[in-house]
């Protein structure tokens, strides 16, 4: 039992030690991101990512134990607070914004696949597709927050216990060329389960763009599919 588990971390460090520590996070962070991709590296990411909240008196050492979120704390989770990517520290002038993406689709072929040709399907196939104001498909430089949840039919809240967690960045020339289908004109991230999901089970996929700091609001998109197809 870890004591003092309901205050912040950050309350017993200085300011100089706390910039420090978060400066560490982050610059983890990067390394974290160039590691391959096997469903492991997202998770450090992730993890880097709370760690830094915790640092920042954002979240509490109790909250980062749980494995899974309560119910209370699940409708948080369409508004998570991140670090934000780098960017412009003031709002980008009008001409340098026509195309910047003003909304976020979830594309129809969003769908669970088998990646690893064992039986039954080892993660979800998940397609973005950003748009901008003219309703076009367009590129976006940001980071991808996605969250898969049980579908609860019967209840105002559709999204139930969450059952994947995944946070992608695409803020350069590889990471576009790694994943963006010029064909389908959407980002396409392949991504593995933590635990299996039985077969026909309806889910929400929920989706969050985070644009570079200063340029936009952040974008949200949600679909419901069923696992293993219709």
């Amino acid at each position: 039992m870890v004591g003092g588990c309901g205050s912040s971390a950050s309350s017993t460090m200085s300011v100089n030690e706390r910039l420090v520590t978060a400066d560490l996070t982050d610059a983890l962070r990067e390394e974290a991101l160039k590691l391959p991709e096997n469903g492991q590296r997202e998770r450090l990411v992730t993890g880097l990512i709370q760690l830094r909240e915790l640092l920042s008196g954002g979240t509490s050492v109790e909250a980062m134990l749980k494995y899974e979120p309560p119910p209370s704390a699940i409708a948080s989770a369409r508004d998570p607070k991140l670090p934000e990517p780098p960017g412009g520290a003031a709002p980008a002038p009008q001409w340098a914004t026509i195309f910047t993406p003003k909304s976020l689709v979830i594309g129809y072929f969003t769908e669970t696949r088998n990646f690893g040709g064992n039986e039954g399907e080892s993660g979800i196939e998940v397609r973005l597709r950003p748009l901008d104001q003219f309703g076009d498909p367009t590129k976006a430089i940001g980071s991808y927050r996605i969250e898969v949840f049980e579908y609860r039919q019967y209840s105002g809240e559709k999204r139930g216990v969450r059952l994947g967690h995944w946070f992608i960045s695409v803020l350069d020339i590889e990471s576009n060329r790694k994943y963006y289908d010029a064909v389908d004109r959407s980002y396409v991230f392949p991504l593995l389960w933590d635990k299996t999901v039985e077969a026909g089970k309806m889910v929400v996929v929920q989706a969050t763009f985070y644009p570079p700091a200063g340029f936009q609001e952040k974008l949200f998109a949600q679909r419901v599919i069923r696992v293993g197809g219709e």
